[in-house]
């Protein structure tokens, strides 16, 4: 069996591992009327490991080169940052 690394499957591992140490992180006891950031982000961290897993499944499915997943897959991400940001900038 081959395996194929792909940008969104380093996307993927890094993201879980960043919601794996927050989830292992002892976090003080909340108190009632605070929001906790570092569970809201833990699940948003696990949602992106969610999204780009399957986002790789469907490229590999309709990709068979290595070379153009790979070329697709940088431009997805790059397209997603800066959507990211230009949506951070446009509600602040």
């Amino acid at each position: 069996m081959k395996v194929k690394l792909t940008p969104l499957n380093i996307v993927s591992a890094i993201f879980l591992v960043i919601a794996v140490l927050m989830m292992l992180e002892k976090s003080p006891a909340p108190s009632e009327k605070t929001i906790d950031l570092s569970r809201i982000l833990m699940w948003f961290s696990f949602l992106i490991v969610l999204v780009s897993f399957v986002s790789d499944q469907i490229f590999r499915k309709f990709i068979p080169e290595l070379r153009k997943i790979w070329a697709i897959e940088c431009a997805f991400i790059v397209f997603t940052i800066i959507l990211v940001f230009i949506i951070k900038v446009s509600i602040y």
